[in-house]
């Protein structure tokens, strides 16, 4: 497999809402990328990817239907906690447990504005992409640590 096809596996792999980042970073370390290049890439093709949801599913507001149910699941309590630290929270921590997309679909579901949402989904690309490799990275080296004190002991 050439460097070509290997960062044409970590994009598609990113930007597949099943594997995301979590699964993105980890194949292209183990095909040799370069790290910072490598965290670059995959937070640009998922902001991309994040940006076109967003955009899609704000046009899909405008059905009478859907506007309807966006309404009847927003109440009091859930505007504050989108208003105040809930978006921040959801979209730099939300995608390490959900996944970005899921974030992204709960959330504009429950009907806020997509230029936060963007400007939000930005902010993810460049904080969690790199945390992501950070704890791969960091477990990886814990998890060669282990197994080697464990074949030494025996």
């Amino acid at each position: 497999m050439g460097l070509f096809e290997k960062w044409i596996a970590v994009v598609l792999t990113t930007i597949n809402p099943m594997t995301g980042r979590g699964i993105a970073i980890p194949l292209g370390i183990a095909f040799g990328l370069p790290l910072v290049s490598l965290c670059v890439v995959v937070g640009i093709s998922n902001f991309i990817l994040a940006t076109v949801m967003i955009l899609v599913i704000d046009e899909l507001e405008h059905i009478p239907v859907i506007k309807r149910f966006i309404e009847k699941k927003r109440g009091k309590t859930m505007t504050r906690f989108i208003e105040g630290k809930g978006l921040f929270y959801a979209v730099t921590l939300g995608p390490l447990l959900l996944g970005t997309f899921t974030v992204i679909l709960v959330f504009q579901a429950l009907g806020t504005d997509k230029k936060r949402m963007i400007m939000y989904s930005l902010l993810s690309a460049i904080i969690v992409t790199p945390l992501t490799a950070w704890v791969f990275i960091a477990s990886k080296n814990l998890l060669g640590t282990l197994l080697h004190n464990a074949n030494m002991l025996g």
